[in-house]
């Protein structure tokens, strides 16, 4: 089974957004949320700073893995559930089935 290079770089950037341990962190705690959270609500899971928090909150979104929305000043967060899983179960599959 043939994959496109496009296909190839965008899951080997979604894995590279997943592959910070800060990042999964962020996301493992955001799978645990029924509803968005600020970046100061998500400090908690990880080693570094609100600063921090909010550079890792943004590539995750640059890579699809985070959905945010504006207040105002302040942005919430939620996990991009379906891309996720859809991308992660269709890279298992192809494993799987290879």
């Amino acid at each position: 089974m043939l994959v496109d290079s496009d296909e190839l770089q965008d899951l080997a950037d979604l894995l590279k957004a997943l592959g910070e341990v800060n990042r999964l962190s962020l996301v493992c705690r955001l799978c645990e949320c029924s509803a968005p959270q600020n970046a100061m609500c998500l400090c908690e899971c990880c080693s570094v700073d609100a600063s921090g928090v909010s550079r890792h909150l943004k590539i995750l979104a640059q890579k699809g893995v985070v959905r945010f929305e504006r207040k105002g000043r302040e942005r919430s967060y939620s996990l991009n559930r379906a891309y996720v899983a859809s991308r992660l179960r269709g890279l298992a599959d192809k494993i799987e089935l290879s």
